[in-house]
């Protein structure tokens, strides 16, 4: 490559000196080797690698000084006679003057990724299970199923007394909408925690558990029928009825309304 008239070299001598910036500090903003730098101000291009990359240098350097690009590098394309450069010419350049940064840790991203994964399974089947884990005797969450398509038998597929029965020192209620009714309902514990609060319809069911007490209120008392400690008592109201309920491990014989 030709040595470049003491023009351009002292023009961008001249911008960094106005800037008020040294060799080195250019150097470090613009990650180009300060020899190449040095060798440029001194009107040789030739350390560059190339058209391309000295452009490119041209640009780095003008930002960094706060100079303008252009007049340098129509300077620099006039003295030397190249063809001007195409658009892949001008982002390898860019790319090559810009600074470096740190690849992705795609092992961090491949980690993460696998244990959203994980836990979105653990969540799927949790929500799939109809007796989740219960810690002690407190309520780990309402179980919900979807009651079968009635058939024409006249023996039930389970016997009153088998649901929604647990342990006599614990309170077992089962909350089953009517397959067209649909009914809000809320649930809580004694110390005024709420276990559920939602709409239950079209036949679907949910269980809850405790050691001391649950208090129901229901929206529609006729959308729903009730199973408490194995026992079926049926629709706790009439139709648009609002019923307010408390219920123990001694009960249905000690329900309080």
């Amino acid at each position: 490559m030709s040595v470049d008239e003491p023009t351009l070299g002292a023009d961008i001598a001249a911008a960094r000196r106005a800037a008020g910036l040294s060799v080195v500090e250019v150097s470090n903003r613009t990650r180009i080797r300060a020899s190449v730098i040095e060798s440029m101000e001194a009107g040789d291009f030739s350390h560059c690698g190339g058209d391309v990359y000295a452009r490119g240098h041209l640009r780095a350097i003008a930002s960094a000084v706060g100079a303008d690009a252009a007049p340098w590098v129509a300077s620099y394309d006039q003295q030397f006679g190249t063809v001007a450069p195409s658009a892949t010419d001008v982002l390898e350049a860019d790319l090559a003057s810009a600074p470096r940064r740190r690849g992705a840790n795609w092992s961090a991203v491949m980690a993460l990724a696998l244990i959203i994964a994980v836990v979105f399974v653990v969540a799927q089947n949790m929500s799939s299970s109809d007796e989740p884990g219960r810690t002690g005797n407190t309520v780990a969450g309402p179980d919900v199923t979807t009651s079968p398509t009635p058939t024409k038998t006249s023996q039930p597929s389970e016997a009153p007394t088998q649901i929604a029965k647990g342990d006599p020192q614990e309170v077992v209620v089962r909350v089953t909408a009517l397959p067209n009714g649909i009914s809000w309902v809320q649930v809580s514990r004694p110390d005024g925690s709420v276990v559920f609060t939602g709409n239950i319809g079209g036949g679907q069911s949910k269980t809850f558990r405790d050691d001391k007490r649950l208090d129901l209120v229901v929206g529609d008392a006729a959308g729903v029928e009730l199973t408490v400690n194995g026992q079926n008592l049926g629709s706790p109201g009439g139709s648009g009825e609002v019923a307010r309920l408390s219920f123990t491990p001694k009960d249905p014989a000690g329900a309080a309304g």
